[in-house]
Order: C-alpha cells, then structure tokens, then sequence
C-alpha cells in the first residue's frame, strides 16, 4: 500500500482522505497546509492519529515514509505543487484543472520524461465512475455518433460571497477560477475522453466585473457532428446530458456524478444502465489509482496523461475564444 500525503484543507481534500479512509487504498501518513493548526484539525476531524501535520513544504516533500502526494491547491498553484512534488522524487494525484497553461503542462511533462519512473494523475473523478463507465461503454457500441449537449451548471456556495464584494479562489482570476475551469472541464474531459480532440473549439462566456466567466456556452466541432458544452457556477440548472446516434440517445441525469444512465430507442422507450453508485463519489477514482500505481501500469499513466494534455488544449483554446486572461498567463 503507497503513502499518501495532501496539499491542501478544501472539502474536496476531505473527500479525497476520506475515499483513502473508506477503500483502503492508500495509506494517509501527511496533510499539508500553510497554517499548521487547520492541517492538524484535519487529522483530528477524520481520526487520522498516524497521519502528521506540516506547515513545512519543503520538510513535507522530504518525508521519507511519502510516496505520492495529492494536490488540491487552489487552480493557480498547481503547476508549482506538482513541479515541487516531482523534484522532490514524489508522484503525484492532482484535482482538476491539473494546470491552467499549455506551457505548464509542457514543463511538466519534460520532467516526467527526465523521470519516467515517476507519474502525475489528473483527478478527474467521473471518468472511473461506474455510471461514466456504463455510459462509455453504450458510445462504444453506437454505430455512429450525431452530435451530444452535456450540461453541468451549479449555483457556487461561494457566489453569495462573490456578490457581496468578496473574492473566493473559485471566482478570482488570481486562482485561475471561473465556470470552465471548475465545471466545464468535466464536460470537456467527456468529450474528448468519448470523441477525441475537436477541429476547433469556441466559448461564449458570461463574465463577472473582474473577468472571471460565471456561465456560458461552449462549442466542440468535430468532422461530422457538434458537442455543445453548457456549463455555470451562478445558476443553478437540471439539465441531463445527452449523447445522439441518430434515432437513439444516451441519457445521463448528471456528468459529474451520474447516478442514472439510459439509452433511449424511442420517445418512451428506454433501458436502464445504471449502476450502484459509492456514497463517496471519489472512491472508485482512488481504487483506479491504487491499482495503476501498485501494478505500475505504464500503458494506463501514459494514456491519462496524454488525456490531461487534450483538456488543457481543449481548455486553454476555449478560453482564448472568450477572451478570459488569468494572472498566471504573465508568467
């Protein structure tokens, strides 16, 4: 079993400890923050006793008894994590978007071949999801493909704060935040993962005061058939998913964490694809990367890494169509 240690104290590094904790898939022996008082109340929050509480970065990625490290910073701060992680001879599991530049992923990506015994995983989680697997496998089995809208559109907690003049990560350009960078890169990690790299990529965004895009519509166009992409964090919508193969549909209730899947024959005519959904939606993502780390499969690291690269092109093209600019662009 590897050791696993966190960048990070957001919910999402909570589930993600807690996913280890539930699988037993790795075993959690560091959690990292700048304040170490928050990195330790973690511990103690999760009943992590053999787990240590750093506020050292340096002294966290030197750790002997570390094998990967989970980076769950904010957007911004991810290329430097990773890159720290890297050089310190660590592997590494970072939540998406993995890194907001095309020049990021290249660095990156050198290093790794500097190091080919070490490797980064994209922490796109539905991709391993039993209910994503189900959907992938009926696309498979199309004889051919029509076209296909994929939505994921959700009212921010932090939007409130947004509009009451504060500045959350998620809504700050300074953190490479926005409605592509925290839910469109679902979408966009679906369609690229199902259809491949699109001919051309287009974004109409709606942006807040600051440039920050809050909603909008994306545009994937492939040789035959268009994927549009309809994505925000300051409305709050229902819509499905839905994959066209002429007379037929695939149908899935929610992208990013689908619990119901159907291809549909007719107006009423459907077949259940569903599978049992855990009850912590990053389970299956942490049991996929125990096994790939544990049977060090280079075939599967290599195919989720040329993947990361299409979503950050994808990404990095869909925001220039909308004209977003982020700090990090001036480095």
């Amino acid at each position: 079993m590897a050791n696993v240690g966190t960048i990070g104290t957001s919910q999402i590094t909570r589930t993600f400890l807690q996913a280890c904790i539930a699988s037993r898939a790795f075993k959690i022996t560091h959690v990292y923050s700048r304040t170490k008082t928050k990195a330790q109340q973690l511990i103690d929050d999760l009943f992590i006793p053999e787990a240590t509480a750093d506020d050292d970065l340096d002294n966290f990625l030197s750790a002997a008894d570390l094998d990967i490290v989970y980076v769950a910073s904010p957007n911004s701060l991810h290329f430097q994590d990773v890159k720290a992680a890297l050089l310190h001879g660590k592997n590494v599991i970072v939540e998406k978007p993995a890194f907001v530049t095309t020049a990021e992923y290249q660095e990156i990506d050198r290093i790794l071949k500097e190091h080919p015994e070490l490797h980064v995983l994209e922490a796109a989680r539905h991709l391993f999801d039993a209910n994503y697997l189900a959907a992938s496998e009926q696309i498979k089995a199309f004889p051919e493909v029509t076209g296909a809208t994929l939505a994921y559109m959700k009212y921010s907690s932090r939007f409130d704060d947004f509009k009451a003049g504060k500045e959350p990560n998620i809504f700050s350009t300074k953190f490479a935040g926005g409605a592509l960078y925290d839910l469109g890169v679902y979408l966009i990690y679906a369609a690229v993962d199902w259809f491949g790299l699109p001919k051309q990529s287009t974004y109409s965004a709606t942006k807040a005061a600051n440039g920050i895009d809050l909603h909008g519509l994306a545009r994937l166009h492939y040789d035959d058939f268009d994927v549009a992409l309809i994505f925000g964090k300051d409305q709050q919508s229902f819509l499905p998913s839905e994959v066209y193969a002429a007379r037929q549909t695939l149908w899935l209730d929610n992208l990013g964490q689908p619990s119901i899947v159907r291809r549909y024959d007719g107006p009423a005519v459907f077949q259940d694809l569903s599978k049992p959904s855990t009850e912590n939606p990053l389970v299956d993502e942490v049991n996929a990367f125990s096994l790939m780390f544990s049977n060090r499969d280079e075939a599967q690291f290599a195919h989720y890494w040329q993947l990361t690269g299409q979503v950050n092109q994808v990404l990095n093209q869909l925001r220039a169509s909308a004209q977003i600019k982020f700090e990090s662009d001036q480095n």
